[in-house]
């Protein structure tokens, strides 16, 4: 048949043209809809092996002459030098000295795996100082070592090249076969009302998952869907509540639950909010006691020791937490179950500490948040917000306190964000199509941040002068009197000082750089580094609707109340072994004075000796802002529409509230009689706080609910959050309690000389009696044989 033929055939059934064009259409867009599947049935009939593009070009290459010669002159040049007498000494010593070397490393690796407890600190020691290994060295030590040593290794930041490297660490488990996995996980902890009502509100049934990749490498991205990540999160957040339980952390240990972990871990690599949650659920399953074989085979010594070295201080404190929990060799060893976190030291010490400092924190703060330096800038207080008992959000309680620090604007969610490896996040910042995780910068929590200068806004030349020398100077002379930046306005009449300082002691930090995120554990340690700081932690809420204790199981219900709370606080930090032979300074923040008071009572009304030496050692208090009769917030209703439903913690603190002063009764009988020598010092805000909702100030307590009639009370002109955020080292605030924690270490040592010296004082008196006795009968004997001797004489 012709062309032509052809043609007019066509034209006589026209239809028949546009019937075949649809079907190769559909065709086309066939095998493009089901390509991945095609592919995969084809690659059954095809070599997989098929060559790479780099093995496709030519093996050889082409080098200029002049360069072949220079090289082979050098070469030949090396090989005349070592045949020279020098080079003959000088190998032979080289090579002794590589073996020596790997034979020290290798016997000290011994001694701390095989030897007495002394030797095995003092091997660890050494292995520490060892910087002249190559990273193959560090490799074939780290096959060998066991899970103590390694433990032991971390707790005294090593390098990390003494861990093995996470399992498969370029490769990111698929999120859905990891959410089947941790689905079959959680519901063998069934029958548990948390776990049930969990599964009924948050964790529907999975289909069953056929046909896919197990794991991802850094070029096989997929598409994660924020409902996949909302879900990642909510099971991470509900392991830390379930993993109080210790009876279900072993079971999540039995189960491979630490291995689940460490994909989340991939997952949220830069997610450091996520991580903080993940790494409570360890510090959580960290109290079991067979623990810390399941840590070293998952590789979490090795994640955990990166994390200690880590920038964000919530990675660096809640790491050194589960570390010191796994580390049994410690000569101090205690644990820290959950709310209590160790600020310093967070390493391994030699010396055991002399005294307990702890640190509680108000309504809606947190450890890493109340107790940061003050901004130069004014703050504002902001009321309303999500809660942050259960979830990794914390955006309320930045809204309480200063506002948050961020660089740029607001990360936006965005949908079908896709999941990458951890060191596929470079590659995520330039300029690729495919969207990328962003990576979540808070330097909010950093160790330190720069501080713009304040500009001078002096319109007098000579006094700008004055001042400028003034900042410039580096040290001022003795006869100048500083008095501190935050003095109070008012104090009682008997109350202790300084409130300056002379010319030669002052240090000008107006100008400087530094800021830190929490001073207690960056401070203090440089003037106490023998004490050890611990920092309690706990969640609140200012409305019934925010309070999210029932999230995951209704038994929380009831855990708003301060004397729930305090109960199980006092139950934790009795367990932290905290002052145990030694005193016990504590500095509470608003309700934090209160729960204070509340487990110092507690403390003395309990059986056990473990308990009762919290108030038994307790040798100083400092309340910050205390509304010891209550606060007028608690019942500013009329004019605040958004809490039309208050939570149990705002009101319990009503302004005298029968219950506040019931236990504000008690503690001052205390204070005269069993605490009569404990060191009290109370401060007051002197200015109002502003709130961004309403855009007004507010005085959240009272002068009056602020001070008591025992001890050292002071008015400053800060407001409320700022008592809790001295300005620098030599503010006020810090220096006064800096006095306090002095008076109760001075005080415990004198009283131990006291105790040696009356230990001391009977024995020598019984000696001096005893010598005195035997003279006594020796004279009386002398006297009683001399008419005797002067008879046989006569005779």
């Amino acid at each position: 048949m012709s062309l032509e033929d052809l043609k007019s055939k066509l034209r006589r059934h026209p239809k028949l043209v546009g019937l075949g064009g649809v079907g190769l259409l559909s065709a086309a867009g066939f095998l493009l809809y089901e390509s991945p599947q095609v592919r995969r049935f084809l690659s059954q009939y095809v070599d997989k092996k098929s060559p790479e593009p780099d093995k496709r070009r030519a093996e050889y290459i082409y080098i200029k002459y002049h360069i072949y010669r220079e090289s082979m002159r050098k070469l030949k040049q090396k090989e005349e030098d070592e045949k020279k007498w020098i080079s003959v000494i000088i190998n032979p010593i080289g090579k002794w000295w590589k073996a020596a070397k790997h034979s020290v490393a290798w016997r000290l690796l011994n001694i701390a795996q095989t030897g007495s407890q002394p030797e095995r600190l003092k091997a660890v020691q050494q292995l520490i100082c060892m910087d002249h290994l190559k990273d193959w060295d560090f490799r074939h030590l780290a096959q060998i070592c066991d899970a103590r040593t390694a433990v032991s290794l971390a707790r005294c930041n090593a390098d990390t090249r003494w861990f093995m490297p996470v399992h498969r660490r370029g490769c990111i488990k698929n999120p859905k076969m990891l959410l089947s996995e941790l689905h079959v996980m959680l519901a063998r902890l069934r029958p548990m009302s948390c776990v049930d009502h969990f599964f009924s509100k948050y964790f529907p049934e999975q289909d069953p998952i056929e046909d896919i990749h197990e794991y991802l490498t850094q070029e096989q991205t997929i598409v994660l869907s924020t409902a996949d990540t909302d879900l990642l999160k909510e099971i991470i957040s509900f392991l830390h509540h379930i993993t109080k339980d210790p009876e279900a952390s072993a079971r999540i240990i039995r189960d491979g639950g630490l291995v689940h972990l460490m994909e989340l871990r991939k997952i949220f690599s830069d997610d450091n909010e996520t991580l903080s949650t993940l790494c409570k659920v360890l510090a959580n399953i960290s109290l079991v006691p067979d623990a810390v074989e399941h840590f070293f085979s998952s590789g979490w010594v090795g994640a955990l020791a990166e994390w200690q070295q880590c920038p964000d201080l919530r990675l660096q404190v809640i790491s050194a937490k589960t570390m010191a929990n796994l580390d049994h060799d410690d000569p101090n060893q205690c644990t820290y179950p959950p709310n209590v976190y160790p600020l310093h030291p967070r390493v391994r010490t030699r010396r055991k500490p002399k005294a307990d400092i702890v640190f509680v924190h108000g309504l809606l703060g947190g450890v890493f948040i109340t107790w940061r330096q003050r901004d130069r800038k004014p703050t504002e207080l902001g009321l309303y917000g999500k809660n942050a008992f259960y979830t990794s959000e914390t955006d309320d309680v930045f809204l309480v306190g200063e506002q948050k620090r961020v660089n740029g604007s607001k990360q936006k969610k965005e949908q079908g964000k896709p999941l990458v490896s951890a060191q596929a996040t470079e590659a995520a910042k330039n300029g690729n199509p495919n969207p990328k995780t962003e990576t979540i910068k808070d330097p909010v929590l950093k160790a330190s941040k720069k501080v713009e200068e304040r500009k001078l806004s002096i319109s007098d030349a000579a006094t700008m002068e004055f001042v400028e020398t003034l900042r410039n100077e580096a040290e001022l002379d003795s006869d100048w009197e500083v008095v501190h930046p935050d003095v109070p306005l008012n104090a009682s009449e008997d109350c202790v000082g300084k409130f300056s300082v002379s010319g030669s002691e002052w240090r000008n930090q107006d100008t400087s750089d530094e800021y830190t995120n929490c001073w207690p554990m960056e401070w203090l340690p440089d003037d106490y580094p023998d004490s050890r700081i611990l920092g309690i932690d706990y969640t609140s809420a200012v409305t019934e609707w925010s309070a999210n204790f029932t999230k995951y199981c209704p038994c929380e219900k009831g855990q708003g109340h301060i004397d729930v709370r305090a109960g199980t606080l006092l139950e934790r930090i009795s367990a932290a072994d905290v002052g145990n032979e030694r005193p016990i300074v504590w500095i509470g923040h608003s309700m934090g004075g209160l729960l204070t008071k509340l487990i110092l009572l507690k403390s003395l009304d309990s059986q056990e000796p473990k308990v009762q030496q919290l108030a038994k050692n307790t040798k100083g208090i400092v309340f910050l802002g205390t509304p010891h009769r209550g606060s007028p917030i608690a019942k500013w209703k009329q004019h605040m529409q958004m809490i039309l439903s208050p939570s149990i913690e705002v009101k319990e603190m009503e302004e005298n509230s029968p219950k506040l002063l019931e236990m504000h009764r008690r503690f001052m009988g205390c204070l005269h009689t069993f605490l009569r020598h404990v060191k009290v010092v109370s401060v007051a805000e002197g200015s109002p706080t502003m709130l961004t909702t309403f855009k007004f100030p507010l005085r959240i307590v009272t002068e009056e609910s602020s001070k008591i009639d025992f001890g050292d009370f002071y008015l400053l002109k800060d407001d409320h959050l700022s008592l809790s955020k001295p300005i620098y080292r030599q503010s006020f605030l810090y220096q006064r309690l800096l006095h306090v924690i002095r008076e109760a270490v001075k005080e415990r040592s004198d009283t131990k000389e006291q105790d040696g010296q009356s230990q001391v004082t009977p024995k020598e008196d019984i000696v001096l009696m005893n010598m005195v006795a035997i003279l006594v009968k020796g004279a009386k004997g002398l006297f009683e044989s001399l008419p005797r001797v002067a008879l046989r004489f006569s005779t």
